[in-house]
């Protein structure tokens, strides 16, 4: 259920995963483009590090913001891994016409018995006509943006018993075998077993 205060909204979801399986998806590209359907992504997880993402321009065009997708974009300010994250002086950048901005973007997990309690709140300073729409459309964003995230990692997660880390187990699961060919012996290693044998 989403709440509102202000401008802002907020969505929580129950997800059968770890907190840090959970938060890495927000920072991993190939997650991105899967669940959050994003085009292009820089996201660094650290403070002061850059938070962009960027979806194709939509073939609808809505009456005040004109077409949607674009790019969102702001400053990592506060991470700690498998707990939080907090995103400030964010700015959405429409196809064409002016950014929406700044807003700020938190996203905290907590542990609820076998699985993670995400939260993901947006808000922003201003109350416009082009704000409460841009609200509007983002607040069911959120809500479907949510249930694609926990289908990818529900469905991606292969738990790695080592690590106890589904998010972890299935990027390594996916990362190509190589083939691994043995080096050539020198000549000097060669001459040292050709005089042993003998």
């Amino acid at each position: 259920m989403a709440r509102h205060n202000g401008i802002s909204v907020e969505h929580s979801l129950l997800i059968t995963a770890t907190p840090s399986c959970v938060l890495d998806a927000f920072f991993d590209s190939r997650a991105l483009a899967t669940w959050w359907n994003t085009t292009q992504s820089v996201t660094v997880p650290e403070p002061l590090g850059v938070y962009a993402v960027e979806w194709e321009p939509t073939v609808y065009h809505d009456e005040l913001l004109g077409q949607l997708g674009g790019s969102f974009h702001g400053t990592v300010m506060d991470y700690r891994p498998g707990f939080e994250f907090f995103v400030a002086d964010a700015y959405w950048l429409p196809p064409q016409g002016n950014p929406l901005g700044p807003m700020a973007l938190e996203v905290t997990c907590t542990v609820e018995g076998p699985a993670t309690r995400v939260t993901v709140r947006q808000s922003g300073l201003e109350n416009g006509t082009r704000w409460k729409k841009y609200f509007s459309l983002i607040d069911r964003g959120w809500l479907s943006a949510l249930q694609a995230l926990s289908t990818y990692i529900e469905k991606s997660s292969v738990l790695d018993t080592a690590s106890g880390d589904p998010y972890i187990a299935t990027r390594e699961s996916k990362k190509k075998t190589m083939l691994r060919i043995p080096k050539p012996e020198s000549t000097v290693a060669k001459s040292r077993r050709l005089k042993k044998s003998s």
